[in-house]
């Protein structure tokens, strides 16, 4: 159990040298933002997730079964505006792959 308070608080406060450097800890907190975003974004704008896909695809599959409130076109727009967000994310990922901190 020490061993993995351990490498827990390794991973919420990693040391100086490092080598991946302050990624993991911000890794995490993108984790808890994209969650909190999630479930804004499902109460507030019309039953759709923004930050995760899966929920989209299978709220797509029952608007188009004829489920009643849902709309398959607010999931298709959502899942579009994902994959244009994804391919830009590609593009600058390849620019900036030669340093780990500049990705994030």
């Amino acid at each position: 159990m020490r061993a993995l308070l351990a490498d827990a608080a390794h991973t919420l406060v990693p040391p100086k040298d490092d080598r991946h450097g302050p990624l993991p800890p911000l890794l995490l907190a993108l984790t808890v933002v994209t969650g909190l975003v999630d479930a804004v974004s499902y109460l507030a704008l019309g039953h759709v997730f923004v930050a995760n896909m899966t929920g989209n695809v299978v709220f797509l599959g029952f608007a188009l079964a004829g489920a009643e409130g849902l709309s398959a076109t607010a999931s298709v727009v959502s899942m579009t505006a994902f994959l244009a967000g994804a391919l830009a994310g590609g593009r600058f990922g390849t620019r900036f792959a030669a340093h780990r901190g500049r990705l994030l």
